[in-house]
């Protein structure tokens, strides 16, 4: 497998831009969704066990074939290693609380390894954090993140909207809650 560099741009003002850069590595997924997008692909980070990066972009895959992916265009999710994570977000200028970050630009989401964990104190916080019931933390983030991506939102509160437009089975119309900036 190729293992190669991403470099990740998220703005943390209107003027300047942080950068930093992640190690990461494909994942072929042996038995990928028929409903999921080609355009959508996996990657992990090096510090992500190889076997549970192979169990977790399968999972997501199976999270992701339930919503629109083909309305992303192509897009990349990345799967970071928990060890990492607070260090990285900091470094960007994001929440490192929060378990997931879109870089729209980029076409790149980034969900952090403790989504994936069944029995895990971290995500039972982040549930609750957010109001959410045990074990529904990986939907949620990915259809927020969906809502970023979809609808080229920066927004927070906006993308909540279209993520909850497509909890609810439906995709959401971009125009409704703000003006669309980024198509697929």
């Amino acid at each position: 497998m190729k293992i190669f560099t991403a470099v990740i741009f998220l703005w943390v003002s209107s003027i300047s831009a942080q950068t930093t850069s992640i190690r990461i590595q494909p994942v072929d997924l042996p038995k990928r969704p028929a409903s999921l997008s080609r355009a959508i692909s996996f990657s992990c980070t090096l510090d992500y066990d190889p076997s549970q990066c192979l169990t977790s972009a399968s999972l997501l895959a199976k999270v992701l074939e339930r919503y629109p992916t083909e309305k992303m265009g192509q897009w990349t999710f990345v799967l970071a290693g928990s060890a990492h994570w607070r260090k990285t977000i900091k470094q960007l200028g994001g929440d490192p609380e929060s378990p997931a970050f879109s870089e729209l630009s980029a076409r790149v989401t980034v969900l952090e390894e403790e989504l994936f964990e069944t029995v895990d104190s971290r995500q039972s916080m982040v549930a609750r954090r957010f109001g959410l019931p045990p074990g529904s933390i990986l939907d949620y983030a990915v259809t927020h993140e969906m809502g970023h991506a979809i609808c080229g939102e920066l927004q927070e509160k906006l993308a909540e909207k279209y993520g909850s437009d497509l909890r609810r089975g439906t995709a959401p119309i971009c125009a409704i809650y703000g003006k669309r900036i980024n198509t697929p």
